[in-house]
């Protein structure tokens, strides 16, 4: 039975995986907020590529973009 692919949770996760991975993890959680279906599953997404962002800053020195959550 298949599962649904491992996403990184936590610091340490984030900081074993490769750059393009890491950007494919933003591409799907900038999507995830962009078209989400509820406000609360957009907000979700919008945490984790906030996140996201942040590590790929401090690990790889790609400026994270200034970003706000709106409905």
């Amino acid at each position: 039975m298949a599962g649904r692919a491992a996403r990184p949770t936590t610091d340490e996760e984030i900081e074993a995986i490769s750059l393009p991975a890491l950007n494919g993890q933003i591409r799907d959680a900038k999507w995830g907020y962009e078209n989400g279906g509820s406000s609360q599953g957009r907000k979700a997404f919008f945490k984790r590529l906030i996140w996201l962002e942040a590590h790929r800053e401090k690990l790889h020195g790609v400026e994270a973009p200034k970003r706000r959550f709106s409905n």
